[in-house]
Formats: structure tokens, C-alpha cells, sequence
């Protein structure tokens, strides 16, 4: 329907149209932009004291997610963990089994002790 003029509308003389009740020359007009105008400066400065308050919630939301990687990262640190003090304890019994400084320097001397009682009392028995 190119060409045809809309029912809501109405061609009014000196370009000026509207809607079917009055036009812009409505005396409504002024009272309803007045109101708009209102509500637009209201909404303007609801939006200014809640922009720093959405900044602030959008940083902590950041910061809630570091956290919650920091602690799955942790608990992964933890599991590792477990695993090498299961093995450390095994560690800690094989060392416990080896054999002590003095321990050694004990069986060193008995056994120079024993050769050397062995090598005189075989010397002695050639002899006779």
C-alpha cells in the first residue's frame, strides 16, 4: 500500500500533522513533557548512584572467581600432597630400618675384633 496515508495520521496544512486528537499545538502536550522530563532526570540520577555500586558488584564478582579457582587449585594442591605424604611415610620406616653411625662403627670393630682374634689364634695353632 505505497502511497496510501495511514488512518492514525492526518495531513494538516503547513507540514504540521499528528494523531487523530489535536496535534502538536495540544495543550496536553507541554503538562505530559513536563512530566517526562521529570521521570528522565529521576531516572538519570537513580543510574548515577547505581553506577559505581554495579562497578562495585561487577569487581567482587571478579574477585569471587578468583577465589573459587584459587580454592579448586588449592584442593587440587591438597590431593598432590596427600600422594607425596603417603610416600614420605614409607620413606620415614625405611629410614627408621637402616642401620645407625654407631650401629656401623660396631660391626666394623667386632669384625677387626673377630679377624684378628681368628688370624692369632690360627697363628698359634700352626705353630705347635
Amino acid at each position: 500500500m505505497v502511497g496510501s496515508e495511514s488512518p492514525k495520521f492526518k495531513l494538516v496544512q503547513g507540514g504540521k500533522g499528528g494523531f487523530d486528537d489535536g496535534g502538536p499545538e495540544d495543550p496536553m502536550l507541554e503538562q505530559r513533557v513536563g512530566r517526562l522530563e521529570e521521570k528522565v532526570e529521576r531516572i538519570e540520577a537513580i543510574l548515577s548512584r547505581l553506577e559505581p555500586k554495579i562497578s562495585e558488584i561487577l569487581l567482587v564478582g571478579a574477585k569471587q572467581s578468583d577465589v573459587i579457582k584459587l580454592q579448586g587449585d588449592m584442593a587440587e594442591v591438597k590431593g598432590r600432597l596427600t600422594g607425596i605424604e603417603g610416600r614420605f611415610s614409607g620413606l620415614d620406616y625405611r629410614i627408621n630400618s637402616l642401620p645407625t653411625v654407631w650401629t656401623m662403627l660396631g660391626i666394623v670393630f667386632t669384625t677387626w675384633a673377630l679377624g684378628s682374634g681368628i688370624l692369632i689364634f690360627a697363628m698359634n695353632y700352626l705353630r705347635k
